[in-house]
């Protein structure tokens, strides 16, 4: 510590935390700028292909991706005899509906055994509520 140290503003942000906030901001632009361009107010894709949040191009539609793990944390398997399962993000991939990157995660069971695949495109307006066929959404 210098000597003149206490004339220094305690606000002043280092050059790293500048960086990082920039970065973030651009962030929130650019997850701006998807959801004005591809984003729709709708629980489904309008030109989705294929089971609804099981394919690449009808994947779930959710506002961020802090909501798709809301979403997964409440969704729930109502299959018979079902167990209690995890979830895990393994990458995004492209999809012929929307340009922007569409979310993979694996839904584990307790073995862990991947029991599904979902697919979650988080540029959307809105979150959507509808769950995939053989699976719940529980209010938390």
């Amino acid at each position: 510590m210098g000597l003149f140290d206490f004339l220094k503003s305690k606000n002043k942000k280092n050059k790293q935390e500048i960086e990082t906030d920039s970065f973030f901001e651009d962030m929130k632009k650019q997850m701006e700028l998807l959801k004005n361009e591809e984003g729709t107010e709708l629980e489904e894709l309008p030109n989705g292909k294929g089971e609804f949040g099981f394919s690449a191009d009808n994947p779930i539609p959710l506002s961020s991706i802090p909501a798709s793990r809301e979403y997964l944390e409440k969704l729930v398997y109502i299959k018979p005899g079902s167990s209690q399962y995890s979830w895990k993000r393994v990458g995004s991939t492209r999809s012929n509906i929307v340009n922007s990157p569409v979310d993979i995660y694996s839904l584990l069971d307790t073995e862990p055994k991947v029991v599904k695949t979902i697919y979650i495109w988080p540029y959307n307006k809105i979150d959507s509520k509808k769950a995939p066929d053989g699976f719940g959404l529980m209010d938390i």
